[in-house]
C-alpha cells in the first residue's frame, strides 16, 4: 500500500455511544470514517461528537444484515471515498439499546452476528488490496444485569469468526479480531444524549476505542484471532470501609 493512499474505515453500528466512542478515535488517528448504522440520522451522535463542519466523517443509512445492502455499501464508500482498509464491527444496531425479552433473544442474535459477517466479507477484497487490512469485531455485555445466554452465545460465535477470517485472510495481509467490552451502564433510547449517561459510561466506552485504535495500528503487529476482554474494574463499586478482600 502506498504511504500517501488515504486510509479509510467503516465503523458499523455507529449510531450507538460505542460506536460513536470508536468513530471519534479513528477520526483522531487520521482516518477517513464511514459511520453506518440503520438510518443515517441515527449517526448525529458520531457526528455531534466531531462537532460541525467535521472533516473526515461521512454517514450511512443502510440495513447491514441483508447482503445486498452490505454490499452496496461497501461499494458506496469505495466509491465515494475510496477503498476501506479498516472495518470496525459494534453492535447493530445502534439504537437497539434496551434489552430484549428472553424470548426475542434470536432475533438479536441475527442482528450482532449477521451484519459483522456480512459487512466483512464484502470488504474483503478491498482489505486484501491494501496489503494492511483490519477488522475488529466488539461484542458489548452488559454487566449490569444477570448474565443472559444470547450475549454467551454472541461472545462465542464471534470468537469463532473471528479465528476462521484470520486464518483465511492472515496470508492476504488481513488481521481480525474481537473485542469483548463489558461496561455496566444500560442505556435506553429515550436518554440517549451523551449529557445523561453516567461518566463511568463514557470512559468505558473511550478504553474500549482505544483497544481498538491499537488493533487497527502499525504497532499492533501480526496480533490476529484473538478475543480480547476489556473489563473495567472502576465502574463497579468500590468495597466498603472495613470489608476484607
Amino acid at each position: 500500500m502506498r504511504a500517501d493512499q488515504r486510509r479509510v474505515a467503516i465503523v458499523t453500528g455507529a449510531g450507538g455511544c460505542l460506536g460513536a466512542a470508536v468513530v471519534r478515535r479513528l477520526l483522531a488517528l487520521g482516518f477517513i470514517t464511514a459511520a453506518v448504522d440503520l438510518r443515517a440520522s441515527w449517526c448525529d451522535t458520531s457526528l455531534d461528537a466531531v462537532g460541525p463542519g467535521g472533516t473526515g466523517l461521512w454517514a450511512y443509512g443502510a440495513d447491514l444484515r441483508y447482503l445486498h445492502e452490505a454490499e452496496a455499501t461497501v461499494l458506496r464508500v469505495a466509491e465515494t471515498l475510496g477503498p476501506p482498509t479498516v472495518i470496525v464491527n459494534t453492535p447493530f444496531p445502534g439504537r437497539a439499546d434496551s434489552l430484549p425479552r428472553l424470548r426475542d433473544w434470536e432475533s438479536v442474535l441475527q442482528d450482532r452476528l449477521r451484519a459483522p459477517l456480512l459487512v466483512s466479507r464484502a470488504a474483503e477484497p478491498y482489505l486484501a488490496q491494501s496489503g494492511r487490512g483490519r477488522i475488529v469485531n466488539v461484542a458489548r455485555i452488559d454487566t449490569s444485569t444477570p448474565p443472559r445466554p444470547d450475549d454467551l452465545v454472541v461472545r462465542e460465535t464471534l470468537h469463532a469468526l473471528t479465528e476462521a477470517l484470520s486464518r483465511e485472510l492472515g496470508p492476504r495481509e488481513v488481521r481480525v479480531n474481537t473485542v469483548v467490552a463489558e461496561i455496566n451502564c444500560a442505556t435506553h433510547a429515550a436518554t440517549f444524549r451523551r449529557s445523561s449517561r453516567p461518566d463511568r459510561c463514557m470512559k468505558a466506552e473511550r478504553e474500549t476505542a482505544a483497544m481498538v485504535g491499537f488493533l487497527v495500528s502499525e504497532a499492533a503487529g501480526n496480533i490476529s484471532g484473538r478475543l480480547i476482554e476489556t473489563g473495567h474494574p472502576l465502574i463497579r463499586s468500590p468495597p466498603e470501609a472495613g470489608t476484607l478482600l
